[in-house]
């Protein structure tokens, strides 16, 4: 069977032009959801995640998974970028994820690869204390 057809819809743009305003940042299905409804536009949850798995396919999305708590997240994926330029960071006091940049782990990324083992970047995530969380100890 054929690889599937990409088509644009009309939720599947305005899914994916709230990634790309939000550029850089991770959001959940109901984070988008919200988005979506505070803009007006009426759509079921389960079309969201559906349009998001189409966008995942192919490529214009990365999909992360932070925890089991939060669940997915989901990010707009600029087409130049190399997809594992960078790791991620979960801040253990107010729950942020952010970007690591992967020169900054690339010496002990070099370990693993040393050792016969290839990090996925994707799915690497530490956790620490953000920037704005230590300002505020």
């Amino acid at each position: 069977m054929g690889a599937r057809t990409s088509y644009k819809t009309k939720h599947r743009d305005e899914i994916l032009e709230i990634l790309q305003e939000n550029e850089r940042e991770h959001m959940t299905a109901g984070q988008i959801l919200d988005e979506l409804k505070a803009r007006g536009v009426s759509i079921g949850v389960a079309t969201i995640y559906r349009q998001l798995d189409r966008l995942v396919e192919e490529g214009a999305v990365n999909k992360y998974m932070v925890d089991a708590v939060t669940g997915a997240c989901y990010e707009f994926r600029d087409g130049h970028e190399e997809k594992s330029a960078y790791v991620h960071g979960k801040c253990e006091k107010c729950g942020k994820v952010v970007h690591i940049e992967r020169k900054a782990v690339e010496t002990a990324m070099q370990g693993f690869s040393g050792g016969g083992f290839e990090l996925d970047c994707t799915r690497t995530l530490f956790y620490g204390i953000c920037e704005d969380c230590r300002r505020t100890k």
